[in-house]
């Protein structure tokens, strides 16, 4: 009894505790483990991973001790759980290891509850419109077999002019008669003769007068029979194209018989007829290579303006070949950028577009007239002078213009200030009914026009005059269509922009949104 009692009362026990058993949506539960009656002996591991689901463990902390001096303390540790979905769940028993020995929690079961959505409190918003982005950039299969079939016109090309080279090389290779004789001085140092091989000796002996015969007197020395060769060599004798003697066609020929009846016929030459022919082949080939007639300097030298011509007409061919595969390569790539990223693209990127470069490029902030207007552009605002109206003038105390561009360029900034001696209020209104007018003064017609509030970045309300209109081009008396913005303000006196781009240009739009966004009016010293 008293050994139950003790072993009772070392017993391990395992439990768990939570915080609370019902959430929001993304709210997160306290989960404890807690381990009793540990002693330093023992071995604990607790859960670990993803082991909470349905669940989703964010975060576990450090096992945490209770009285780690006593002889039996107790173990807790803290996991922070959470869910995304709304429903009833259940967390399954947690497995804690102690000395080899599974323990088990209690199955743990969790309410998520939805966000209740405040209808009175929040406001709602309406959907936001849909953003375009730009056509992803992608390339036709059919680009990819261009380029294949490029690349195997080019290998073959390459092949081509690498054959031609070789047969270039091998024209410039050692001369047929020197051949002969290196091939001749070969056999003889070979054990062909030691050996008895009579027939190869033979075979060899007339190989070497055949080569030599095609090589140079261009003939089909190799193919021909016996006859036909000796027939060929009395044809160019008899033509005066060789001046060979016909005692040493007639050895010759003795020769070549002798080979074949030791090919065909199984005959075996004796050794000193062999060597005789070697003397004799020897002789045939010198008094041939002094039978045919010698080559004068100037058939030298048209040989020499043939082969620099020659090389001059394949090194054309190069170029030409080279020239039309960048041609055509040039073509297929400007093809497949303007099949999948369009016309316009090309247009600006490749061949530029004035409007595209001025919104790129470097802008520069500055403050223009008093009280000071804050404007940033791509280009720096020159001052200028303006005229204004008689009924106008005599109350103007100051006046103020700065400008970039012209009324026929791409982009056209204008910044009108006048200041006026007395106070006097600005009716907006009528400014706006005043710039139709101006605009016709200008030139312009078929006129839309637009008006709406406007506020700067700082909280000066004016007024916002837009549309559209044409003038003719005075070189070309051709129609150019614009577009216009002109804001108005009546800040201590009298304050202007005017932008003008040449309408469907999406970069003179973005300039001109990107000014007014950014105009700003100053205070003295500020």
């Amino acid at each position: 009894m008293l050994f139950l009692v003790f072993s009772f009362g070392h017993a391990q026990q395992v439990s768990f505790s939570t915080d609370r058993d019902t959430i929001q949506i993304g709210e997160q539960i306290d989960y404890v483990i807690k381990v009793d009656e540990i002693s330093t002996e023992d071995i604990v591991v607790f859960p670990k991973d993803q082991t909470f689901v349905p669940l989703e463990m964010v975060e576990e902390f450090k096992i945490d001790t209770l009285n780690p001096k006593a002889k039996s303390f107790s173990l807790t540790k803290l996991y922070k759980l959470t869910q995304f979905d709304s429903g009833v769940y259940s967390v399954p028993p947690q497995m804690v290891k102690i000395n080899d020995e599974a323990f088990y929690t209690d199955t743990l079961k969790v309410r998520v509850n939805d966000v209740v959505l405040d209808t009175i409190n929040q406001k709602l918003y309406p959907i936001k419109p849909s953003i375009g982005v730009n056509k992803p950039f992608a390339i036709g299969s059919w680009f990819c077999w261009t380029l294949l079939i490029l690349g195997v016109i080019a290998g073959i090309a390459f092949l081509i002019f690498k054959l031609k080279k070789k047969r270039d090389e091998a024209k410039r290779r050692i001369p047929p008669f020197e051949q002969a004789m290196l091939s001749l001085k070969e056999l003889d140092k070979s054990s062909t003769l030691e050996n008895r091989n009579f027939k190869q000796y033979i075979t060899e002996l007339t190989y070497i007068t055949r080569r030599y015969l095609e090589e140079k007197l261009e003939i089909r020395a190799l193919e021909y029979t016996t006859n036909e060769l000796i027939a060929e060599l009395k044809f160019k004798k008899e033509h005066k194209k060789l001046s060979l003697k016909e005692d040493m066609i007639f050895e010759y020929d003795k020769i070549l018989k002798r080979a074949d009846l030791a090919k065909f016929a199984n005959s075996k030459p004796d050794l000193i007829t062999l060597k005789s022919d070697r003397k004799q082949i020897e002789k045939f080939l010198k008094h041939v290579q002094s039978a045919i007639p010698q080559v004068t300097d100037e058939e030298k030298k048209k040989d020499e303006a043939f082969q620099k011509a020659l090389a001059k007409k394949r090194k054309k061919q190069k170029w030409i070949v080279g020239i039309i595969l960048a041609v055509i390569l040039v073509i297929v790539t400007t093809t497949a950028v303007v099949a999948t990223k369009g016309y316009e693209y090309v247009k600006d990127n490749i061949v530029g577009n004035p409007s595209k470069e001025l919104l790129e490029g470097d802008w520069i902030t500055s403050d223009y007239g008093i009280p000071p207007i804050s404007m940033t552009t791509p280009k720096v605002l020159v001052r200028g002078e303006f005229d204004l109206p008689e009924s106008i003038s005599k109350n103007v105390a100051d006046k103020e213009t700065y400008s970039f561009g012209t009324l026929y360029q791409s982009i056209y900034v204008t910044l009108n200030q006048v200041r006026f001696k007395e106070t006097q209020d600005i009716d907006l209104d009528a400014v706006v009914d005043g710039i139709y007018n101006n605009l016709e003064e200008r030139g312009a017609y078929n006129i839309i026009t637009k008006s709406e509030e406007f506020e700067t970045i700082g909280g000066v309300k004016g007024k916002k005059v837009f549309g559209s209109f044409s003038i003719e081009n005075p070189i070309t008396k051709k129609d150019i269509k614009k577009e216009y913005q002109i804001v108005n303000f009546g800040r201590g006196g009298f304050q202007q922009i005017v932008i003008f781009h040449d309408r469907d240009d999406e970069y003179g739009e973005k300039i001109a949104n990107r000014i007014l966004n950014a105009l700003e009016f100053k205070r003295m010293g500020q």
